[in-house]
């Protein structure tokens, strides 16, 4: 017969193989509950529900506080959140997680003299790629047949870091979609933009034009254009629009529209110019303007008759003489009306050579920061307002803008808008 000795000590041990069964079959159906889940795509606060349900519930653990990395749409703001908690004092939900937990990169008991964490026994890090995902802290452990320590704990961290990381996969997912999303954006920008620009040059007996566009991989709101109001008298234009994208693109096309709805009806530079700003106020409500160069040159008269609202000044150049064309006013869609409006005269000579640009050109960047300037600009035409083509003089000046940018992307899309005038 058994002495009472010995039958505690089977007692104690079936009790322990009974535990021992319970804890491996609750895991395997943690486990199978959880990756069916994260299978069917549920919502993460799903997760945690059954998360909570097997610590909670099935481990018999009283405490728990759980703090997730989130990541900003945008991939490039991280912040702490408290994702899970329940029987602990609420102010731990508001721990400066960075400050309190950075220099954890393994399980951790928690000392019973640590003021701030004594209610928890255990804090338990989540890694995935060398990036801290989420803190675990548990304690109150209820269920006394179970080895917290050596089976218990290993497994929550498990189940903690597959939920974590399924989230953070999601979340991935969601911003390859999103990333997919703007690139279609820009391409469909890129394409309206592209639609936008006049697709010949104008052949004159009087005068030469050509222009060179250089996008950047975010699409800015440059525009130019050029039309004969009639025989003698050709307007052209460049302007700029702040913002990139969609929206930009929206607007400059709704810009080109006005302004060839105009000009069929044009009377007078001020007048089309007053008209373009309030088209602009209309459409952007004070939220976007545009900067804008136009000009008439007359080819009888010889002048060159011009705006520059708020755009990088034009230069003209002859004989390596040059001046900038700033007479004019402010941005347009800054102003309803526009606070002044003053109209720019210039007597053209033979070979004078017009150059209009972008700011991309001017904030072409080194190394160093520095900006190639509008005095960069100025001092190429000072040295090459001569050169014989005008495609050769804006390639130069484009080899020269790569070159100071050591050949990186630019900052903003470049445009160039040459005239040369010929008497």
């Amino acid at each position: 017969m058994a002495s009472e000795e010995e039958v505690t000590r089977d007692l104690l041990l079936s009790n322990k193989i009974i535990a021992e069964l319970y804890l491996r079959e609750l895991q395997l159906n943690a486990v199978l509950e959880i990756t069916q889940s994260i299978n069917q795509n549920v919502k993460t606060e799903e997760l945690l529900s059954i998360y909570e349900h097997f610590l909670k519930d099935e481990l018999k653990i009283g405490k728990l506080l759980l703090f997730t990395r989130h990541t900003s749409d945008h991939g490039n703001i991280h912040t702490w959140r408290c994702s899970l908690f329940y029987g602990a004092n609420p102010e731990l939900k508001e721990i400066d997680v960075i400050n309190v937990f950075s220099e954890i990169k393994y399980p951790r008991d928690i000392s019973p003299k640590d003021k701030l964490l004594n209610e928890f026994s255990t804090i338990l890090p989540v890694f995935h790629k060398q990036h801290a995902l989420a803190y675990v802290l548990i304690g109150d452990y209820q269920n006394k047949d179970l080895n917290y320590n050596d089976d218990v704990l290993p497994f929550i961290q498990l189940i903690t870091n597959i939920i974590i990381v399924a989230h953070e996969n999601k979340r991935f997912a969601k911003e390859q979609l999103r990333q997919a999303g703007v690139r279609k954006e820009m391409e469909l920008a890129a394409k309206m933009q592209t639609m936008l620009f006049p697709k010949a040059f104008p052949e004159h007996q009087s005068f030469e034009i050509f222009a060179s566009y250089l996008p950047h991989h975010e699409v800015g709101g440059d525009y130019y254009d050029y039309f004969m109001l009639n025989d003698k008298e050709l307007l052209f234009c460049v302007a700029d629009i702040s913002g990139k994208g969609v929206s930009a693109a929206l607007l400059m096309s709704n810009f080109q529209a006005n302004l060839h709805a105009l000009i069929k009806h044009f009377s007078t530079l001020h007048k089309l110019v007053s008209d373009l700003n309030s088209t602009v106020m209309e459409i952007a409500n004070g939220e976007k303007h545009i900067s804008l160069f136009i000009g008439i040159i007359n080819t009888e008269t010889h002048v060159l008759t011009y705006v520059n609202a708020g755009h990088p000044p034009p230069i003209v150049c002859n004989n390596n003489e040059c001046e900038q064309l700033i007479t004019g006013t402010t941005g347009l869609g800054m102003f309803e009306p526009l606070p002044f409006l003053s109209i720019g005269y210039l007597q053209l000579k033979n070979q004078s050579t017009i150059l209009c640009y972008t700011d991309g050109a001017v904030e072409a960047e080194n190394r160093k920061e520095e900006q190639f300037g509008m005095e960069g600009i100025n001092n190429y035409m000072i040295a090459h307002s001569g050169t014989k083509s005008l495609q050769t003089l804006h390639s130069n000046l484009i080899n020269i803008l790569k070159n100071h940018s050591d050949f990186r992307p630019f900052t903003d899309d470049v445009s160039l808008l040459s005239c040369r005038y010929k008497i």
